[in-house]
């Protein structure tokens, strides 16, 4: 009974999915043309900003691999891949930033330094100046 009503509900089906990209393909236009099958819309969005997908960019353990043959190529997946690779060049110019500015940082702090040293020098010959005046009025 259940089988037979609609719930209006769509179900996944990776194979749908599947078999509609690879008619995507340039080859097989001509063919969807000559067919005129209809074609399974995914319409699946993934939304790469939700906190939960976050152990996907941030650890191996999770990290997607192309090179498995179990992996499936969608535009999910595609979508969670290039999200990855801007989240690691984010993360990679944002080291760099602080790097030079950490760098600026230790110029300012080493021409204070230098500064300060050249400071303390002139204030020990002044007080040897005057110390040595001072010996020579006894």
């Amino acid at each position: 009974m259940m089988a037979e009503e609609d719930d209006g509900k769509k179900h996944f089906s990776m194979d749908a999915i599947l078999e509609n990209e690879q008619n995507l393909k340039k080859k097989n236009k001509r063919k969807n043309k000559k067919k005129k099958t209809e074609l399974f819309e995914d319409d699946f969005k993934i939304d790469v900003d939700d906190k939960r997908f976050n152990a996907m960019y941030t650890s191996h353990h999770f990290a997607l691999d192309p090179s498995d043959p179990n992996f499936k190529r969608t535009k999910a997946t595609e979508a969670l891949i290039d999200e990855k690779q801007k989240r690691r060049e984010e993360k990679e110019t944002n080291l760099n930033r602080e790097l030079m500015e950490n760098n600026e940082v230790e110029d300012k702090l080493k021409s204070s330094k230098d500064e300060l040293n050249i400071l303390v020098k002139s204030i020990k010959n002044k007080t040897n100046q005057f110390h040595k005046r001072k010996n020579k009025k006894k």
